[in-house]
């Protein structure tokens, strides 16, 4: 099936990129989040679909063993071919039109749906030996592990090869544990979802002829989601063994929670982007050959841990090597530290509010770049006093520059928002581009408001400066006297 999968991957990828270009299913540059120097197809997932769906038909219908393997477990086949299919139209809607946020979950869970009541569902789960039954909760609990592999899995999209590399590990791992539980038709689709990887791969090496899109990616994580339902199962019973797959998808995973800690503590939305994942914070210290080479041999410990669990029905060895790779990650540096301080300083000030009440609090996140920001800080925090001002955020993306800093002020007893307040998001544009955003909010005082906000359009300007100086060499062709928007 590998085999197989690998050819049609190969032969559907390398027909797919002109039919994309002709269409305009490409990811073009803008000079921000997406930095090649070219625009890019987008259509390496409807590829890695048909990939698999003709490698399995293949072993399905034009070889006898393979049918006689995949028979005795083949229920709900067709409702995971029903979400898959339904997943890579989102996506490609998506990769087309770019959806909200709302929008692209709702489509992700009516996706999965099919898959999730039709055969796929996790009655319980066994831990230590311990059976945890779900009862009525079975379902939603189902639908949540798949759309969180879902969206973990999306999150590893962001290097060429990146996870077309830990897929195909990941998908290898699914397939041998399939095999050790003797379920025949988990290990062919994951067999020839690991060559249909590797066919792609060959168009994704860096430099990248062609993309997953949101297609691929999700493709991947509603597959990986469902193969590891039907790969961790003990013995005749119902119950998944729960670790085993956890302990495979421990770097999406991780790459996911450290996303959530660092948006929600700097105040940001669980969808705005940033460069703190995974594959950003390995390329600010190797090459991408490199970051291939660790992520990969990362990826190989933590399936090694879930084969061996399966195979010995041992949780505690895929629970190790799990735990090893975070370990490794943290204490090598390469990944997760951020987070950690991040969350740490927030249970301090927790902490610190308890016993002294402070006139404000302040947190503070650089996902990339050394530069000295307190210059900045202290006008903020100098015309936050001045102002009546009742919370400051400072957010600078600078992809180009490798430049990502977040910083939140707030004062003591008062919401950001407040019923009879006012708001004034500020963009900060310097070198041709939009830089970040200063967003300002206050309370009504004795001042009128629009002297206020006369004052705080001057602090803008001031902040602009000053950060277009740090994130790179000031453009003497720019014309520091530009008037900055704001929209209150």
């Amino acid at each position: 099936m590998c085999i197989v999968a690998l050819v049609f991957g190969l032969v559907l990828t390398g027909a797919a990129i002109p039919l994309a270009r002709r269409v305009g299913l490409t990811d073009r540059p803008d000079g921000r989040r997406k930095l090649q120097d070219r625009p890019v197809p987008v259509v390496g997932g409807v590829a890695l679909f048909f990939a698999v769906l003709g490698a399995v038909g293949v072993g399905l219908f034009g070889s006898d063993s393979v049918r006689q393997v995949m028979l005795p477990e083949l229920a709900g086949g067709e409702w995971l071919l029903v979400s898959a299919a339904l997943m890579v139209t989102v996506g490609v809607i998506d990769d087309r039109w770019p959806l909200r946020a709302r929008f692209k979950l709702i489509g992700q869970v009516a996706a999965a749906l099919p898959a999730v009541c039709g055969g796929f569902t996790v009655s319980a789960v066994t831990l230590f030996g311990v059976d945890i039954q779900f009862g009525v909760f079975a379902i939603p609990l189902t639908l949540l592990w798949f759309v969180a592999a879902v969206n973990a899995i999306n999150l590893l999209d962001g290097m060429d090869g990146m996870l077309g590399t830990l897929g195909a590990i990941v998908c290898f791992a699914l397939g041998m544990m399939a095999a050790t539980v003797n379920n025949g038709f988990a290990a062919v689709v994951a067999f020839a979802l690991v060559g249909g990887l590797l066919g792609f791969l060959w168009y994704n090496r860096p430099p990248a002829r062609v993309y997953l899109g949101d297609a691929g990616s999700t493709l991947i994580g509603l597959l990986v989601a469902a193969l590891c339902v039907r790969s961790s199962v003990k013995g005749a019973g119902a119950a998944v063994a729960i670790l085993a797959p956890v302990g495979l998808l421990v770097l999406p995973f991780m790459d996911t929670a450290a996303a959530v800690v660092r948006r929600t503590l700097t105040g940001r939305g669980l969808a705005a982007a940033d460069r703190g994942h995974l594959h950003h914070m390995l390329q600010r210290r190797l090459s991408k050959p490199r970051v291939l080479l660790v992520a990969g041999g990362l990826g190989c410990v933590a399936a090694g841990g879930a084969i061996l669990a399966t195979y010995w029905q041992n949780d505690a060895v895929a629970l190790i090597a799990a735990c090893g790779v975070v370990t490794l990650l943290l204490v090598r540096g390469l990944f997760g530290m951020a987070e950690v301080k991040l969350l740490a300083s927030r249970v301090r000030a927790v902490l610190r509010a308890g016993v002294v009440r402070p006139e404000s609090t302040e947190v503070e996140a650089e996902l990339q770049g050394n530069a000295d920001w307190e210059l900045v800080w202290a006008k903020v925090t100098a015309a936050a006093a001045e102002l009546s001002l009742t919370a400051v955020h400072l957010d600078v993306t600078a992809p180009r520059w490798q430049v990502d800093y977040h910083r939140r002020w707030q004062a003591r007893g008062h919401a950001a928002e407040q019923p009879h307040g006012w708001r004034a998001d500020l963009p900060l544009v310097g070198h041709g581009q939009v830089l970040g955003r200063l967003s300002v909010f206050g309370r009504r005082g004795d001042h009128p408001l629009a002297d206020t906000l006369h004052a705080v359009a001057e602090l803008a300007r001031q902040v602009e400066r000053l950060t277009a100086d740090l994130v790179a060499p000031v453009d003497p062709s720019a014309d520091p006297d530009a008037e900055t928007v704001v929209a209150v």
